[in-house]
Parts: structure tokens; C-alpha cells; sequence
């Protein structure tokens, strides 16, 4: 019945009447309805609705059914609701948005979020790796040694691999001549694997480091 009312009032009823509502039906049904509104007057609803309430409701949301509304919202509201999904320990949600976004967005939640252990969590999630490479070229040598390092805590150098192997050659080396040699042992044979050039680029010093 709440639904059914808050779909016949989506045109008279004020914003904060539509968000009272929306969050007494909780975040399933919340979830339920959203693909159901406009996009415009969905997204004025989402601004109207408090962040801790959103995360909850994308858990149970397919982004691409509100693509529209999604991608019109403002980036501080994506961030927004990428930390809150940190918080909450929903990475593959964080993920399944952030793949809507460009790479330009998708550098500004990283950069926002501003925690390599999140940041690695949600890109274990990420299809489009292609997509995180992309966010992360312009990012310091040392933003991507403490990601790498984040994967070598969490036992997944294989992610980091991935990201940095789609970097140009020189980045690759740049990271590795900066890396802690426990690191470096274990991802270096993964990056050789995928390009045995990167070889003549490695300083010396790194190349003692593990023995090439």
C-alpha cells in the first residue's frame, strides 16, 4: 500500500514527504520501487535521503536499472556512498557502481575513499580492470606502492599484477624500485610473466633484491 501511494503521489507530493515515506519502507522495498520513478524525480529523491540509508538500499539494487538517475547524481554523492559501503564491508556493491562511472569518476572516489585496503577491495570485485588502471595512472608512485603492499597484506599480489600490468613500462619499474623487497619477490615473477621487457628497465639494485 506505501508503494502504491508513493508511486500515485510522485508528482504532488513534496521531496521530504517522498523520503519520510521511502525510508519507513525500508531499504528492500526502497530498492523494490526505485526503478519504478522517473529518473529526474528519482534523483531528487536520493539527494533528499540520508547516505547511511542509500548504501543500504544499493546493496539490494541493480545500478543498472536506475543508470540514469545514477550517473546525474554529483560525485560528492557517489563518494559518499562508496565510504558509507566501506563502512559496512559491501566491497562488491562499491564495485558493481563504480563500474557505471568513467575512469575520470572512478579517480575521484579512490582518491576520496583514500584507503589503499578499500580501494583494494572494491577493485577484487571489479570486472573492467581496465577500468582501474585507467583511475589509477596519474596516481604517485607511492599511492601505488601502498596499494600493492595493501594486496600483499591481504595475500591477493595477483590483483595489483593486474592493475600494474596495465601500466607503461616505466611506471612498472618506478613502483618496483620503491617496493619492499618481501613485496617485490612476490610480485616482480607476476609482471615478468606478462611483459619479460620490464626486465631491462629494473634498476640494478632491484634486480639483486630478488635475485633475477
Amino acid at each position: 500500500m506505501a508503494q502504491r501511494l508513493l508511486l500515485a503521489s510522485q508528482s504532488m507530493a513534496p521531496v521530504a514527504v517522498k523520503a519520510a515515506l521511502v525510508q519507513k519502507l525500508g531499504p528492500v522495498q526502497a530498492a523494490q520501487l526505485s526503478p519504478h520513478m522517473p529518473a529526474e524525480q528519482l534523483r531528487e529523491l536520493i539527494l533528499e535521503l540520508p547516505i547511511e540509508f542509500l548504501a543500504q538500499v544499493t546493496t539490494h539494487l541493480d545500478p543498472r536499472l536506475i543508470l540514469d538517475a545514477y550517473l546525474a547524481l554529483p560525485d560528492d554523492v557517489h563518494l559518499q556512498v562508496a565510504r558509507q559501503l566501506c563502512v559496512i564491508g559491501a566491497f562488491a556493491t562499491a564495485a558493481r557502481y563504480a563500474e557505471c562511472l568513467s575512469a575520470k569518476q572512478v579517480k575521484v572516489l579512490i582518491y576520496g575513499i583514500n584507503d589503499a585496503a578499500h580501494v583494494l577491495q572494491i577493485a577484487r570485485h571489479i570486472v573492467d580492470i581496465d577500468l582501474i588502471v585507467q583511475s589509477l595512472r596519474s596516481f604517485s608512485t607511492g599511492y601505488l606502492c601502498r596499494l600493492t603492499e595493501a594486496a600483499a597484506a591481504d595475500d591477493n599480489v595477483a590483483i595489483s599484477a593486474r592493475v600494474l600490468g596495465g601500466l607503461p613500462l616505466p611506471r612498472q619499474a618506478d613502483v618496483c624500485a620503491h617496493l619492499k623487497p618481501v613485496v617485490l619477490r612476490a610480485l616482480l615473477p607476476l609482471l615478468l610473466e606478462a611483459n619479460d621487457e620490464l626486465r631491462e628497465l629494473l634498476p640494478e639494485r632491484v634486480q639483486e633484491a630478488v635475485a633475477l
